[in-house]
């Protein structure tokens, strides 16, 4: 069984969906909170949190994630800005049940590490964040690191709680999943998760024939395409 896990994208204090992360793009939902508490009335147990505000150094929304947490989730996994082990520490402390990185793993090896050690691999997952050409891209998606390969070969040396594997090129846009996923997804220890471009229950379905244990959708819940869909 696959799960589906809605998100939560957090600009400016507001609960938003943006179309391939391009900031004033897509919708503004509204009160960050109470779409988090409609999330969890449409019988959701897992939420994925982004704050969008501390990953571009706008500050930090460490106190909605306090308030995201008294909901009732049986798992909240938040990432956005966690490039410290303090920062990953704040999170955890706010009611996070583990800390999503991307940059870091990327660009500062050492800072990695320490956070794994610190807090626990079985609190960090790694957000494999790529386009169709086969790279991953960090720095709000502009700056081409390396192939997706060569990243998940790096991540097979640490025993963390998984990876998050986001498709850039259709996230935020309904527009499909990326297919060739399934060359990625075998090479992952631990929880699969996977985000972008969810639009139908035959992705959930795809998606679920691969290999993944949980399903990340933004706008296809918003839109009330797959709104109240739990697991495939």
């Amino acid at each position: 069984m696959t799960k589906v896990m809605p998100s939560i994208d957090i600009s400016s204090g507001k609960a938003v969906k943006r179309v391939k992360g391009v900031k004033g793009s897509g919708i503004v939902v509204g009160n960050v909170v109470k779409v988090a508490e409609e999330i969890y009335n449409e019988g959701y147990d897992s939420i994925h949190i982004v704050d969008l505000d501390a990953a571009e150094g706008m500050g930090s929304n460490i106190d909605v994630v306090k308030d995201i947490a008294k909901i009732g989730f049986e798992w909240i996994q938040v990432g956005g800005g966690v490039r410290s082990v303090d920062r990953a520490k704040d999170i955890l402390s706010a009611g996070a049940s583990a800390v999503v990185v991307s940059t870091i793993f990327f660009e500062n090896r050492k800072v990695f590490e320490d956070l794994v050690e610190s807090i626990g691999g079985e609190k960090v997952l790694v957000s494999i964040d790529y386009r169709s050409d086969g790279y991953v891209y960090t720095r709000g998606w502009r700056k081409r690191i390396c192939t997706v390969y060569r990243a998940l070969e790096d991540l097979q040396k640490y025993s963390i709680r998984g990876a998050v594997f986001t498709f850039i090129d259709t996230e935020g846009t309904l527009g499909g999943v990326d297919r060739g996923v399934v060359e990625y997804v075998k090479m992952v220890n631990g929880l699969k998760e996977y985000a972008g471009g969810v639009s139908s229950y035959e992705d959930l379905v795809f998606l679920r024939d691969v290999g993944f244990d949980y399903v990340i959708i933004g706008m296809a819940f918003y839109s009330g395409i797959l709104k109240g869909v739990k697991y495939v």
